[in-house]
């Protein structure tokens, strides 16, 4: 025990003495005690001893140790334990000393802790406050200090500064840690923003200077630069630049482009001009196109299927998508196993791509059985009826990977796998469908405003997974639920939804709506608001689906109580209005005319509805091209209903990319019809047709367009058309700028259109996509109106929600 009693006594002879045990041949003496054979040698004891001003408890150091007194000497165990402290974080040098005794080995854990953070301080940071600055830092008061992750902070304050346009930002730490306690300063020297006034391409030959620019994140400074936060020069968005002006050249054929330089020629201290040194190559076309180990299908017909054909512009991308063509060839008959490699073949003389496809095709292979995984709360039948493969069936590839697409689809798991698995009978596999559920069950609660019905406060709670008949869980059934209340200073809403996508067991949905309504904002006089109450049915069936469109049918039908109540507040004499199909006794109002008092009173609705809709679009929520064009047709009064007519709409949307990145073009139209049949004399107010507000004329306050009585009050009409065309570009990210132009107009009679009577307007808005939810915020200036005064311009917004029409 010499070396221990000197070390306990002068700490500074510690590394000298841990040297000279070992150089004395200590560690040649415990190698030979643990020599095959022999006895085990044990651990006699086990003592600890700190370097420098600050010291970690034996009680942390021993539970992280799994070498113990008494127990056999290995030194493999004391290697992982230093290995294991050093994790901890806490130490910035473990040495273990080690002397032979005569009843075994004595350990001696030397140990320098690392000091701890008591502050960390910001210096020089103008553009930034230390609260941001500190979402950088991954140190922590009160942790050991650990330089590596003190490096990385400064990097990361660094990159903060390239990003938001201060590219020659330096950012050190020091560190200052007298007796074990230590203050962190960032010392950060800010440059000025440097601000792009050009970009050029050098080498550029085959596309304009104005295409390139298009392609870039970067971009020239200009006088809207302040909202747009463009127009100056950020690191780590060149970087990108450089990716994607290289994929823009390949995918359009020029393999072999070369970016081999970005100069940044200064042009005072904050100005910079970028200049893209390029050499763009030959533009490669397909050459043969042949196959080598295909034996079960014609060649021919498998040509025909790709989409880069002989003389046709080659790119990597079509190379990628072909190959899967090739693949899903075989995939389609079971040859699951079929493997394709592309080898391509270019000559530079004629600036052709040879492509062969080398194909190892396997064996066919069909299901044995399928097996559903990973799903606890998800009924095994919800998930196999959306699947389009079955057991005993060709093994198609295809069809499984649209299985997993539908799933995916139904928005009930955080991931979808579709795996074949080998079993015990030749060419036949299993199918495993292994899922991964998540939360979906969604509480929303929030606030909306609008110009037509100002405030309104919303709670909805909805399930996705639902499953009516699953108490008390209510989940698994792969229906949908939904309660959505809305209560407003001008509107109250309850509507409760159920959807049962299968009926019957088929891909038919059904689904039950209860709601009610009370609408205030619908007269512009205050004259008169409008009840609903009711319940509606409905069934919907895809009649025709592929990846790029879908053709969908519906029926509906609809039953429900309408209530139009005169203002209390108006007085007059009591009325009774004869000759009508639904004779009233009301109070004649001051200021309110004939046509509006025959309204009111209680309805009772039946209502029959069909419809077709055929989409195109590539996005649901923010198409950027394709179409959607929807028929609708209604009928009034069957089963029961006192309201007789009939009505067809017919609406069109089309999506334009436009001449820019994120540019889009927007047209849409709008044309129906209604009319009374049987008994009635006229269409209640509540099934005319308006035009006016956010949703079609902006220049227009709401209903404007149209009929009015002797009062100024609209009275909608029996026949209308509308149109516009918006043009939207990204401003930064989540806004949009957008301009437009709308042209409409409602005629009193049914089947009468009049084109020379029309109002128009054109405008201009912003389209904001915010976490409360959506903004958007237009101003509409009137042109033209034949029936009225154009007026004023009128703005138009609605944020938070979308209102029910």
């Amino acid at each position: 025990m010499k070396i221990f009693r000197r070390i306990l006594k002068r700490k500074k002879l510690l590394l000298y003495a841990c040297l000279a045990w070992a150089a004395l041949g200590g560690a040649a003496g415990l190698a030979r005690a643990q020599v095959p054979g022999l006895a085990p040698i044990k651990i006699s004891r086990i003592a600890l001893t700190n370097i420098g001003p600050l010291s970690v408890s034996e009680a942390l150091v021993r539970a992280n140790i799994r070498a113990k007194e008494g127990e056999s000497y290995n030194r493999l165990t004391i290697d992982d334990d230093v290995r294991t402290l050093y994790a901890t974080g806490y130490f910035l040098n473990i040495k273990v000393a080690e002397e032979r005794t005569d009843d075994g080995i004595a350990l001696l854990y030397i140990l320098q802790a690392r000091p701890k953070i008591i502050d960390i301080l910001y210096k020089g940071n103008t553009k930034f406050s230390k609260e941001k600055l500190g979402k950088k830092v991954t140190s922590k008061v009160g942790e050991p200090m650990d330089e590596r992750k003190l490096f990385t902070d400064a990097q990361e304050i660094k990159k903060l500064y390239e990003k938001s346009g201060y590219p020659k930002t330096v950012v050190n730490y020091i560190p200052d840690a007298p007796s074990g306690r230590a203050t962190v300063t960032f010392e950060i020297v800010e440059t000025p923003k440097v601000r792009v006034s050009d970009v050029q391409f050098e080498g550029a030959e085959s596309f304009k200077q104005k295409k390139l620019r298009g392609q870039l994140k970067t971009k020239r400074h200009w006088w809207l630069s302040w909202l747009t936060r463009s127009g100056v020069l950020k690191e780590d968005q060149l970087d990108e630049d450089r990716e994607k002006l290289a994929e823009f050249y390949r995918d359009a054929g020029y393999i072999d482009f070369e970016l081999k330089e970005v100069r940044q020629i200064q042009q005072g201290p904050n100005k910079v001009v970028l200049r893209f040194v390029i050499s763009e190559g030959r533009k490669y076309k397909v050459g043969a196109v042949d196959y080598k180990g295909v034996t079960l299908f014609q060649t021919n017909d498998i040509t025909k299927k790709l989409k880069m054909g002989v003389g046709q512009t080659f790119t990597p991308k079509g190379l990628y998508q072909d190959t899967e063509t090739v693949q899903d060839t075989f995939g389609t008959k079971g040859y699951i196993d079929a493997r394709v490699a592309p080898r391509r073949q270019p000559n530079v003389q004629t600036g052709t791509m040879d492509i062969r496809y080398d194909v190892s095709e396997g064996e066919q292979a069909k299901i044995e059985k399928i097996e559903i995984r990973g799903n606890t709360k998800t009924k095994d039948r919800v998930i196999r009826r959306e699947l389009t493969v079955a057991p005993g069936e060709v093994f198609d590839m295809v069809k499984v990977k649209i299985s997993k697409a539908r799933l995916e689809g139904l928005d009930y798991f955080e991931k979808v796998e579709a795996t074949p698995e080998p079993t015990d009978i030749p060419n036949h596999r299993n199918l495993i469908i292994s899922v991964a559920e998540k939360n979906t069950g969604n509480v929303q609660l929030g606030a909306g405003f609008s110009s037509i019905d100002a405030l309104v406060g919303y709670v909805e709670v909805s399930q996705g997974n639902f499953d009516l008949f699953n108490w008390p869980n209510f989940t698994g059934g792969g229906q949908k639920a939904r309660l959505k209340i809305q209560l407003g200073t001008q509107r109250k809403d309850v509507e409760i939804t159920l959807i049962e996508p299968w009926f019957l067991q088929r891909k038919l949905e059904l689904s039950t709506d209860l709601f009610y309504r009370d609408l205030n904002y619908l007269s512009h006089n205050n004259t008169f608001t409008e009840r609903d109450a009711g319940v509606r049915l409905g069934l919907r069936k895809q009649l025709y689906e592929s990846r790029k469109a879908t053709l969908e049918g519906r029926v509906g039908y609809t039953f429900q109580d309408i209530n139009i109540r005169l203002n209390p507040d108006l007085h007059g004499p009591i009325t009774t209005i004869e000759n009508t199909p639904f004779p009233h006794v009301v109070v004649r109002k001051a200021n309110v005319s004939e046509e509006i008092e025959r309204e009111a009173g209680d309805f009772l609705e039946t209502k029959l509805s069909a419809g077709l809709t055929y989409d195109t679009r590539d996005s649901y929520r923010f198409a950027f091209k394709g179409q959607k064009t929807d028929l609708r047709a209604e009928l009034g009064g069957p089963f029961g209903g006192d309201v007789f007519f009939y009505k067809f709409e017919l609406s069109h949307s089309r999506y334009i990319k436009g001449f820019a990145e994120g540019h889009l073009l927007e047209l849409g139209g709008r044309a129906g019809i209604v009319k009374e049949y049987g008994d009635s004399e006229f269409v209640p107010i509540f099934e005319r047709f308006f035009l006016g507000g956010l949703d079609s004329l902006r220049g227009y306050r709401y209903r404007d367009i149209g009929p009015h009585d002797e009062f100024g009050e609209p009275l909608g009409g029996n026949s209308y058309w509308t149109a516009s065309a918006e043009y939207s570009i990204p401003v930064v990210e989540r806004v949009r700028f957008a301009a437009f132009y709308d042209i409409g107009m409602v005629y009193e009679k049914a089947w009468h259109f009049n084109l020379s009577q029309y109002a128009d307007n054109w405008g201009f808005g912003l389209r904001l996509n915010l976490p409360i939810g959506p903004l958007r915020l237009d101003y509409g200036i009137p042109i033209h109106n034949s029936v009225g005064k154009a007026g004023t311009g009128k703005f138009q917004f609605s944020v938070g929600y979308q209102r029910p029409f």
